[in-house]
């Protein structure tokens, strides 16, 4: 690639690509007011709720030179690989060091910015070498490539556009492996796409078979079956599917503990229905060829995003009316066309496509493929010259384009989905103005209007996918951010002891629009301490099931929040600090009474508890009861002096209103606990004041603390359901507070002080744990992993090691002080980094005997 920018002026054109295609997301970005082009930010979505505190924990972690792959920040700690290997490891990600913590949304605006610009040098630079042009209209389809609908429906899923950068490269890589023999240039590339970002590398890779069958098809001599020809390239076919699967090999460095780690994260629901070899796109899939076919609202549901501008696709349609062009090659670019459009037209394949799960939102990822080989046969069209076509081929093309337009915009209304007129119009108008510049202008004058056509046309498709967009405030970012990590720093754990805080609020979230709906779940990543939220695709579903049973609300498989935290799962995962964010000053801290470090000795009957999954308060006293019985109990129900039920029919999900008159039994805190999460919580009461909720937990399963109260109070309770019947079902009850107090307090003598830090890529948790009591089990918490080998008194006893709480870790101990070390090493990464070496080893013995071969 080098070499072949050196001669000539091969490079003006593809950076001159990256400069009209960065001048057009610029202006977009200025119109909508987008630092770094104005006030607003990219905070939507995914952006604000996950790439945000992962990018900003990254920036933290280079600079800090403090890159550990177990972070105890994901929730109670996790592996961080399948997390740097889905969202951190595009080279162009490095941008981020050159932005201060709060100016973090500047800094992602830029680098989609300049992810943008690339696709388009790559896109150009391919054109360039695969039609051996020297002409300016590369530029001007490698920009229709780099803002294609996929990128302009997805620019705010920052890790994905890196795959679009890497594919032109990868097939100039297959084409000189085929034309020259020499596999490097294929190898790498498709090795940096796999790791860049292994789930549309996986696709990269299934494109790469569609690919280089076509070209088998392209190779075959006129006379020959393809199973012939197949005969006849049996070397070259040797050749190519042995470098791409060392290519793939020699990524499972990072693959094989990525692989390990998710297998660990929630399964989803097997469907046989999403295995059917049933068609799923319609009409309304004729709406994604003109600008507008999606925007952020429909960011979630809708038809595959085929928009590369109005110019490629009349030259597509052109290209097999085109009279200079082969009839065979003609019949080979549909079979591969028809090949791509199958892969989503039929839910088999597009199942097969993303990894045999069906995505959550943001369907048909596979779509940018097609718009790749769309610009491909656009430009060849161009390059065989338009004016060989017809005329009235290319009036007859112009019509067909607006018919399938109008009948895609009639389906979209006739399916509830309606999109604006002006998008109907906008769609006409381009195909208007951009057939009547083919049909009445030529030379310069026609590529000087066919530009700026195409540059607006861009322009218009990525401002209307923009619409409706709840962009966030950067001048608000910047200051609130500022002021919360001012406020957290002391709980940055800076003599590396380690222990999780409970923030009670936040202060960011003025800068984020109402409608993004930002829940705080990566506060801890975005602010550098631990806590027990989190939000992310990887996340350990056995952790978060040890924290839904301990009473802790999970919205959904890929999420924990702190709601529902109460002092004895505080006292069990180790919050040392609840910390009250204030706008004025300081931030209010006050030390958690039942807090007694990450552990403690246990006796036997606690390794011995089952947790079910949504029976809270009867997990609590199970535990509490092992820890040290009590034939009282700790909780005891709450007298029912009187209720009353009333019907709000004009309510749609919460109908029954019940108000409830409780005696409390015992002192201390009264809990309520309905295990089958038809609750509202938001608009619960007790003695007429609001219960406070710090995440929206409405219809779910978790601990409601609803105050401190006296044995004898009369509370008052009001609540919202789904049911008709409050009680039994739902459990009301109080802790023994004087109880609890006394079991916490024999726990303190062998509570666990650890500190951590990095050793290498290693995280190392140490401390002493004095069993005193003589117990056998030393309960730690920290999340049970094949990754931890623990030693206790420099013996190793990772074999010994017990899964407690149903996720958690419980240690053999001996009596007296024991000196605990617990090193985590990534499952995996030993297999996968000898996989590796070796797969590149072979490629060069490979290399090397293949470039003797040609020798001779």
């Amino acid at each position: 690639m080098l070499t072949y920018f050196k001669r000539g002026k091969n490079w003006i054109r593809p950076l001159s690509a990256g400069l009209l295609a960065l001048l057009i997301v610029s202006a977009v970005f200025a119109v909508y007011g987008v630092t770094p082009f104005g006030h607003h930010n990219l905070l939507i979505s995914d952006m604000g709720g996950q790439y945000l505190s992962f990018f900003t924990a990254y920036r933290h972690a280079l600079l800090t030179h403090n890159f550990q792959l177990y972070f105890f920040s994901q929730s109670l700690g996790g592996n961080t690989v399948p997390l740097l290997a889905y969202y951190l490891l595009s080279p162009f990600n490095l941008l981020i060091l050159l932005f201060p913590a709060a100016k973090i949304p500047t800094g992602l605006s830029v680098i989609i910015i300049i992810k943008v610009a690339a696709i388009a040098l790559t896109g150009t630079f391919f054109l360039q070498r695969h039609y051996r042009s020297h002409s300016w209209a590369t530029a001007l389809f490698g920009t229709a490539y780099s803002l294609c609908g996929f990128v302009a429906g997805n620019y705010f899923t920052i890790m994905w556009l890196d795959a679009l950068i890497w594919l032109p490269l990868i097939i100039l890589g297959l084409e000189h492996l085929i034309e020259r023999g020499r596999p490097a240039m294929f190898f790498w590339w498709l090795w940096l796409s796999i790791v860049t970002n292994y789930y549309l590398g996986y696709m990269t890779c299934l494109f790469v078979c569609y690919y280089f069958v076509y070209l088998l098809f392209e190779m075959k001599a006129p006379g020959t079956s393809f199973w012939q020809a197949l005969k006849m390239q049996a070397r070259l076919i040797r050749r190519a599917l042995l470098t791409g699967l060392l290519s793939g090999l020699s990524s499972l460095f990072l693959l094989v503990p990525t692989m390990l780690a998710m297998l660990k994260t929630a399964k989803s629901a097997v469907s046989i229905g999403n295995y059917l070899p049933v068609p799923q796109l319609g009409l309304s899939t004729f709406s994604q060829l003109g600008v507008g076919g999606i925007h952020y609202l429909t960011r979630l549901h809708h038809a595959p995003t085929l928009f590369v501008t109005t110019l490629v696709v009349l030259l597509v349609l052109s290209f097999f009316q085109h009279p200079q062009i082969r009839r065979a090659h003609k019949w080979h670019v549909a079979g591969l066309l028809m090949a791509l459009l199958l892969t989503m037209a039929i839910r088999t394949l597009d199942t097969a496509w993303h990894m045999f799960q069906r995505p959550a939102g943001f369907p048909y990822r596979e779509a940018f493929f097609l718009s790749f080989v769309m610009v491909m046969i656009a430009f060849e069209t161009w390059q065989a010259g338009i004016d060989a076509v017809a005329r009235k081929w290319q009036s007859a093309v112009a019509l067909l384009l607006a018919g399938l337009l109008l009948a895609g915009w009639v389906a979209q209304r006739l399916a509830g989905t309606p999109q604006r007129l002006r998008t109907l119009a906008f769609g006409l108008a381009f195909i208007l103005v951009t057939s009547l510049i083919l049909t009445l202008t030529r030379g310069r004058l026609r590529g000087g209007l066919l530009t700026v056509t195409v540059a607006l046309e861009l322009a218009v498709n990525l401002s209307l996918t923009m619409v409706g967009s709840p962009l966030g405030d950067q001048t608000a970012y910047q200051r609130t951010y500022q002021l919360e990590d001012r406020q957290m720093r002391a709980f940055n754990d800076p003599s590396g002891q380690l222990y999780r805080v409970e923030n009670q609020n936040t202060l960011i979230n003025a800068a984020f629009n109402y409608d993004s709906r930002y829940r705080n779940y990566n506060d801890p990543l975005l602010f550098n301490f631990h806590d027990i939220t989190y939000y992310s695709s990887t996340f350990n579903d056995q952790t978060r099931r040890t924290l839904k049973a301990l009473g802790l609300y999970s919205r959904n498989v890929r999420r924990i929040s702190s709601e529902g935290l109460n002092t004895v799962s505080a006292m069990l995962l180790g919050v040392k600090y609840n910390v009250t964010l204030n706008t004025l000053g300081e931030a209010d801290t006050r030390t958690v009474r039942s807090y007694n470090g990450m552990g403690f000795a246990v006796p036997d009957a606690l390794t011995a508890v089952k947790l079910s999954s949504n029976n809270v308060l009867a997990n609590q006293e199970r535990l509490l009861q092992a820890l040290q019985p009590r034939s009282a109990g700790y909780f005891q129900a709450a007298s029912v002096v009187s209720q009353k039920t009333t019907t709000d029919h004009a309510a749609q999900r919460y109908p029954y209103r019940h108000r409830v008159w409780l005696r409390v039994r015992q002192t201390g805190p009264l809990y309520y606990d309905d295990p089958h999460g038809s609750s509202k919580y938001t608009t619960m009461t007790v003695n007429g004041q609001r219960v406070p909720s710090k995440f929206n937990a409405n219809g779910g399963v978790v601990i409601r603390n609803l105050g401190h109260f006296t044995r004898g109070d009369m509370v008052v309770l009001t609540v919202k359901t789904t049911r008709r019947s409050l009680l039994p079902g739902v459990q009301i009850a109080s802790l023994n507070a004087a109880a609890f107090t006394r079991l916490h307090q024999s726990l303190t003598a062998s509570a666990f002080y650890p500190r951590y830090y990095g050793a290498g890529l290693h995280t190392v948790v140490s401390g002493t744990m004095t069993n005193a009591t003589n117990q056998r089990w030393g309960y730690v918490a920290i999340p049970a992993d094949s990754g931890w080998r623990v030693t206790v008194n420099g013996t190793n006893v990772t074999k010994r090691v017990r899964t407690v709480l149903g996720g958690m870790q419980a240690v053999p101990l001996r009596p007296g002080k024991n000196q605990l070390k617990l090193v985590y090493h990534v499952p995996g990464a030993g297999l996968g980094w000898s996989v590796s070496l070796l797969s590149l080893a072979i490629f060069s013995g490979c290399t090397w005997y293949w470039r003797r071969d040609q020798r001779r």
